[in-house]
């Protein structure tokens, strides 16, 4: 992977805390122990919150390769590598655990002059948090795939990929950093399973058969308001 990619992407996800969506704040915190539960701060309260969430993803099959004048190799790859996304989260009052759905565009693209190549899907994920540990939380759920397409245009060679609609599993741990801000780390199974593929190639590139494993890691940036 080209560093500075990494670097720009790591440092996006990382602004988002510098500058969140404006919104109007409640009392930064409440008390467990209206509910019964220990003495202690509860990161959210009790009904439905806004989330909006930025994330940085390495990880899966290469699915196209950039190579710069320099010698340096960019891979377009199943599992990258920048996610966005938006949701609805809800805290319930007699328990700790929480729910939330989020819609998200997950891309990863680059170019060199005359090449270029990308890869884009549009994930639905749902995920039940449980959250009675002081400021940490875990998660787990289920990721929906939808339009998942790749491009490409290197060498004067174009090919198009579409996959199939997929499924996979996420775990997730996180952190509060602020009274509505979170740190996360996670880990996604997936594959995607080629629906069609065309190159314009005369013996093509790649065999448009193989499925490619999208798992991959993350680290999240996120507020929930």
């Amino acid at each position: 992977m080209n560093v500075s990619q990494a670097g720009k992407a790591l440092f996006a996800s990382l602004a988002l805390f510098a500058f969140p969506f404006p919104c109007a704040y409640a009392d930064d915190f409440d008390s467990w122990s209206t509910h019964g539960y220990a003495e202690g701060p509860v990161r959210a309260k009790p009904g439905f919150k806004a989330v909006q969430r930025l994330g940085f993803t390495v990880g899966g099959d290469a699915i196209s390769t950039i190579t710069y004048p320099d010698g340096a190799i960019r891979e377009i790859s199943a599992g990258g590598l920048n996610q966005v996304g938006l949701g609805m989260l809800y805290q319930w009052d007699v328990m700790p655990v929480a729910a939330a759905v989020t819609l998200n565009y997950h891309y990863d693209s680059d170019y060199n002059e005359n090449d270029n190549a990308s890869f884009r899907r549009v994930p639905l994920e749902t995920l039940l948090y449980f959250n009675a540990m002081d400021r940490f939380r875990i998660g787990a759920g289920i990721r929906y795939v939808y339009s998942a397409r790749a491009t490409s245009n290197i060498g004067g060679v174009t090919e198009k990929f579409t996959f199939e609609d997929t499924r996979g599993s996420v775990v997730e741990i996180g952190y509060q950093v602020r009274p509505h801000g979170w740190v996360s780390l996670r880990h996604v199974l997936e594959k995607y399973k080629v629906e069609s593929y065309s190159t314009t190639a005369t013996t093509p590139v790649s065999s448009g058969n193989d499925p490619y494993d999208g798992s991959h890691y993350g680290l999240f940036v996120g507020f929930e308001y």
